[in-house]
């Protein structure tokens, strides 16, 4: 394989630095983060619909440079496949014809079955066939799609569904397809490891990254009289203590004063104890509901709704309050990168802020806790079942292999954020370092993937409601929802262990 030089490099920018940027989140209208919501549906995940449910439609595609196809042409991926067949993407957001890892697929493996009738002349030029979904309808969609033999090729993994996606068939396994054991998988094999369903590896997973980020603003914190967290987490004292102890004197600060604001604060919490309520070991679900470190976290996750250190949802209609937080009225807005690459950076430039002002840290250390776990993410492509495109599979997982492993590549893509979307240098570095593997030790929650009753994302769910709950009201405490609960979810994890004994 060629190196890819510094020039097409410019090109790849967005790849696995922040890799949810493309893919939706809070700010494109389709994305949920881990599947996870707080009581109701949070309104990027209920307003998600783009066109009507199940019509094909040509991707989005920005303009792309000459010279960058030129030098596309000049770097080899893998002259063994030979893909034939346009890959058919099921999914709430489509993929930019015109980004640089679409671009080598172009370049090294031409563009598959152009002018083909079958997906008519708007896709003469394209390497995806795009069928555009509901968010809320996406698993029906699958499903319907699988059993009437018009599989899609392709879909992108979503913890909030799995192992149930497994389970009920919907994904190949990748072992025998992909080779997830060469070198250039190294960096995330053990990420991959955490994923096994039953002994079988479903998840190409390119990079792991970090869910969700505290977004602070260091002249508010100043200006109340805090210490910096950032400078908390690099002396090693930014955990829950120093989070309560400034949630207390931020609140006296004035009227109506919040520690922080999000859809995932709560699990954030609890996952840095660094055990998942439903958790994955050895091909097995793990039922850590009882669990003695989940129980004091929701001890704290209890106390912020008790204080009034979370800003009330119950009381505002059950939506978040971006306004007060740039207001310096939240301390901490908890979300994930990608609303820094929205909102975050537009109010950078709308009030006139120092370019330093908005920084971040990780969800605060559990003090108890043997090391410092955090919540990741992760987005790999699935090869659906029933699909037969497995050459064109291959090449399109290649192509973001490559991208997204290149040093130049990745210097590219930091410029980029930086000229668009307002990053510092001193935030990109920030993110290598939790996402290097270096500081943070990851850790994944299975609770929603269960069964269908736990992956809704209407609020009923009953895993959702045993963390959620007792952060919006100190009705509902953790042991009444769990006792109330954990019957069907026994029953769930049960069922999936079941199947693979």
């Amino acid at each position: 394989m060629k190196k890819i030089n510094k020039a097409i490099a410019g090109a790849l920018a967005l790849v696995s630095v922040i890799s949810a940027a493309s893919c939706g989140g809070s700010n494109s209208g389709g994305r949920a983060a881990g599947g996870d919501t707080t009581t109701p549906v949070p309104a990027d995940e209920s307003q998600a619909a783009v066109t009507t449910a199940g019509t094909t439609v040509t991707t989005e595609t920005n303009d792309t440079d000459a010279a960058v196809q030129e030098l596309a042409a000049s770097t080899e991926v893998d002259n063994e496949l030979h893909p034939q067949k346009k890959l058919k993407w099921l999914s709430w957001w489509a993929i930019d014809e015109s980004s640089a890892e679409v671009e080598l697929f172009k370049a090294n493996y031409g563009i598959p079955e152009q002018g083909s009738k079958e997906y008519g002349e708007d896709n003469a030029d394209k390497v995806f066939v795009y069928t555009t979904v509901d968010y809320q309808s996406r698993y029906d969609k699958l499903g319907k799609m699988i059993a009437a033999g018009d599989s899609p090729d392709i879909f992108e993994f979503e913890i909030g569904y799995f192992p149930l996606s497994a389970y009920k068939g919907m994904f190949q396994s990748i072992d025998g397809i992909i080779d997830t054991n060469t070198e250039e998988w190294s960096g995330t094999r053990a990420a991959m490891d955490k994923f096994m369903w039953g002994g079988k590896n479903y998840t190409p997973i390119i990079h792991e990254g970090v869910a969700a980020l505290w977004y602070y603003r260091r002249s508010v914190v100043q200006e109340a009289g805090l210490p910096d967290p950032y400078e908390l987490y690099k002396a090693g004292e930014w955990d829950w203590d120093a989070m309560i102890d400034m949630a207390d004197k931020f609140q006296q600060t004035g009227e109506k004063k919040y520690l922080c604001d999000g859809w995932y604060v709560q699990k954030q919490l609890v996952l840095t104890t660094g055990v998942p309520v439903v958790g994955l070991e050895n091909g097995r679900l793990v039922n850590n509901m009882n669990d003695s470190n989940i129980e004091r976290a929701m001890d704290l996750v209890s106390k912020l709704c008790a204080e009034n250190y979370g800003y009330p949802k119950v009381e505002n209609n059950w939506s978040l309050n971006e306004k007060l937080w740039t207001s310096g009225d939240i301390l901490f807005f908890v979300d994930g990168k990608w609303w820094f690459q929205g909102n975050g950076h537009k109010y950078v430039k709308k009030f006139g802020w120092d370019t330093d002002d908005v920084f971040f840290v990780p969800a605060p250390r559990d003090p108890k806790a043997d090391a410092y776990y955090q919540e990741m993410k992760v987005d790999p492509f699935m090869y659906v079942a029933g699909s037969t495109n497995e050459d064109s599979y291959k090449a399109w997982i290649k192509c973001n292999l490559i991208a997204s492993k290149d040093p130049d590549i990745q210097a590219a893509a930091r410029e980029k954020l930086k000229r668009d979307e307002e990053w510092t240098d001193e935030m990109l570095d920030f993110i290598d370092e939790l996402e290097s593997g270096k500081s943070l030790v990851g850790v994944y929650d299975f609770k929603n993937g269960i069964s269908t009753a736990c992956a809704n994302s209407d609020g009923s769910s009953p895993t959702d409601r045993i963390i959620n709950e007792p952060y919006n009201s100190v009705d509902n405490t953790y042991a009444g929802l769990r006792a109330e609960n954990e019957g069907e979810i026994k029953v769930a994890i049960d069922e999936l262990n079941a199947s693979v004994q």
